[in-house]
């Protein structure tokens, strides 16, 4: 794979540990940011990355979806990035996750497609004990992708206490005179959601994604 111009900060947590207030926070700190993006996860699952690299080279920042599913990519694609895995206490992960899903409608078959591209199979079929292995097996592969190279990964978990200062310290940028964001607590509403596997917002969901603006 060629290497791409322009160092990139990729936000490679899963879903559910905090990638909105990432995003909320690279923004703040003034860089170009891109959100989900559920358009690209079928090609980025399915080896085509071209459509992937493309909107990488827009943006200066990322988080969501598909991101933390071709981070070895990233990386090798955007010499010098840096990357975020945002993490959560597993079982506050797990509930937050039910909760979510429990109050949304089932998916479009669009949509199923790219629950079943991120989970390897449909979500809803997995076990608890399954879920929580999918996560700790993304965050366990991510730590040993970075392993000999510790200062290219910064592992947060906002709910710990992470915050500006470690998230600065990281990215070289001065801290912010305002609160550090926390966002998303206890929303759950379907048009507020951004995780895929939720089905949220049905008709045309894929397409609006891509041009959906951060709250």
């Amino acid at each position: 794979m060629s290497t791409r111009s322009g160092a990139k900060v990729f936000g490679i947590g899963w879903a559910k540990t905090g990638t909105t207030t990432l995003g909320t926070s690279l923004r703040t700190l003034g860089f170009d940011h891109c959100t989900t993006r559920l358009d690209l996860v079928l090609p980025a699952t399915s080896g085509d990355l071209g459509p992937v690299l493309a909107v990488a080279e827009q943006h200066e920042s990322f988080d969501d979806w598909p991101w933390p599913l071709v981070y070895a990519e990233l990386d090798a694609a955007f010499p010098d990035s840096r990357f975020v895995l945002t993490t959560r206490e597993p079982a506050r992960w797990l509930a937050s996750y039910r909760n979510m899903v429990g109050r949304q409608p089932p998916p479009s078959e669009e949509l199923a497609a790219v629950r079943r591209a991120i989970y390897g199979t449909d979500p809803e079929q997995l076990s608890d004990e399954e879920l929580l292995g999918v996560v700790a097996g993304h965050d366990a592969a991510v730590r040993r992708h970075f392993a000999h190279r510790p200062d290219a990964l910064l592992v947060v978990d906002w709910e710990g206490g992470a915050g500006w200062d470690e998230l600065c310290s990281f990215l070289g940028r001065p801290v912010p005179d305002r609160p550090f964001p926390h966002e998303n607590r206890g929303a759950y509403t379907p048009a507020d959601e951004r995780d895929p596997t939720s089905g949220a917002e049905q008709s045309g969901l894929l397409g609006r994604w891509r041009h959906r603006r951060p709250r």
